[in-house]
């Protein structure tokens, strides 16, 4: 058996041989994870005095450590490109991937829990037309506006999103057709009153609703097709877009 004095000695030149081998590499987590592993794998614990072991843990500690904060942040970085991706820069509100990804968590729910919800798409009319008269500022403003009143307007639990363009869904779970066919009806009211103020003019809002229920029996895709199909059917019922006295219909 070594000595208590031999022994010391053997533990300082391996820890400073350890030292003078520290690089770049072995300074970043996974680099000192393995370099702490190679040390444990080449060690001899009979041989091993109190002072190396404590040394041992306190780097095993801060390695740990380090590997902690880097998990960290890496979870946040993963989680701040996740909300950019399902996010519309314009109005805040989810984006088409986001609401599909919703759309698909529900269904799956509907078909494992016999529920279900309804799907609502809006289509603002003549918003071309306000682009062209009034420019993209103002075709912007109008986009915000209308996101604000959505907002306003839904519960609790409904998740909105602008789909691109002129186009917004909104999503209800747990909704029956007659609450949904009344909900729509007033978002549909209070969205044809929406006036939107722009250099001393006003912008009235003018937008098409249409929407469909759906339960565990659906698809994203018959969802989407059946809510479509009714807004068309609504928005060819709306009169051409009219322009009178500075206000402009959209």
């Amino acid at each position: 058996a070594l000595s208590d004095k031999s022994r010391r000695k053997t533990d300082e030149a391996g820890m400073n041989n350890s030292s003078d081998e520290k690089t770049d590499e072995t300074m970043s987590p996974s680099g000192s994870a393995k370099r702490l592993e190679e040390v444990l794998d080449n060690l001899n614990l009979e041989t091993l005095s109190a002072p190396l072991l404590r040394t041992l843990l306190s780097q095993t500690m801060e390695t740990l450590k380090v590997a902690r904060r880097r998990v960290d942040e890496q979870e946040s970085k993963i989680e701040i490109l996740t909300r950019l991706s399902t996010t519309d820069p314009a109005t805040s509100l989810l984006n088409m991937r986001g609401i599909h990804l919703t759309l698909r968590k529900l269904l799956a729910r509907a078909k494992r829990d016999e529920t279900g919800g309804a799907l609502l798409v809006i289509d603002l009319d003549g918003f071309k037309l306000i682009n062209k008269t009034f420019g993209h500022a103002a075709g912007n403003d109008v986009l915000v506006g209308v996101a604000r009143y959505l907002m306003d307007a839904v519960r609790e639990g409904d998740e909105i999103a602008r789909l691109g363009g002129d186009e917004f869904a909104i999503i209800m779970p747990g909704v029956t057709p007659f609450e949904a066919d009344k909900r729509a009806m007033a978002i549909n009211a209070g969205l044809n009153q929406l006036i939107i103020p722009w250099q001393e003019r006003t912008i009235h809002v003018r937008g098409s609703v249409g929407g469909a229920c759906f339960g565990p029996e659906d698809d994203m895709k018959s969802v989407y097709r059946r809510a479509d199909e009714d807004k068309y059917r609504r928005k060819s019922k709306r009169k051409a877009l009219q322009t009178t006295g500075g206000k402009h219909d959209a």
